[in-house]
């Protein structure tokens, strides 16, 4: 596996957490150490902002869920993310500072660059270094949801605006993004990440 940080991004119910359970199975059966994190969570405080921002017992302004994941990030990635890379694990994220960027910069309408910014500081410029971007289409996605959380309960609307700045995303970091079409079949997709990530998954 050609790196050691690797974010899976999309709107909700695109299917990240199935790929990101298959992906780690393919790895370890290689005797590659890899280790699973989501955001937000991830961390004591991490999970204490996760309710905060995902509960529907709150009411959230934009901005200030815009700081609380820059909050609960910066805590991930000090406390878990760079240790464990430290140590040659490969990290498997559910989610990244790309989220933040997509969600409130462009769904939230906080803007793309200010949030890419927020988040930079947040991360001290510790990014992933490949995205696996699951695009599908919102009505799809949102159909699949069985208990749709705060954010996630959101208007079709919102999220065509979320997908959109993935899909800016996913441009302006070219060389860093796959897309995979999210309503395939989960191992074929696999086995296209696998082929991007250089990874023997022939086991």
């Amino acid at each position: 596996m050609i790196c050691n940080y690797l974010a899976f991004e999309g709107i909700d119910g695109s299917g990240k957490s199935s790929l990101i359970k298959r992906l780690s199975e393919v790895l370890s059966n290689q005797q590659i150490e890899n280790k699973i994190v989501r955001e937000p969570g991830g961390t004591k405080v991490g999970e204490g902002v996760r309710e905060l921002l995902l509960s529907h017992d709150y009411e959230v302004d934009a901005l200030t869920e815009a700081l609380l994941f820059c909050s609960q990030r910066s805590q991930l990635i000090a406390e878990v993310i760079k240790p464990e890379v430290n140590k040659g694990i490969k990290i498997l994220s559910d989610r990244s500072a790309y989220s933040s960027v997509a969600y409130q910069g462009v769904g939230r309408g906080l803007g793309y660059e200010t949030i890419y910014q927020l988040n930079d500081i947040a991360v001290n410029s510790f990014w992933p270094e490949k995205v696996v971007l699951l695009d599908i289409d919102p009505k799809i996605s949102l159909s699949r949801q069985k208990v749709a959380d705060r954010i996630g309960s959101d208007k079709v609307d919102f999220f065509n605006k979320v997908r959109e700045g993935y899909l800016r995303l996913a441009d302006e970091f070219e060389n860093n993004f796959l897309i995979i079409n999210a309503e395939e079949d989960l191992e074929l997709n696999l086995k296209r990440i696998c082929t991007w990530l250089k990874v023997d998954n022939s086991k």
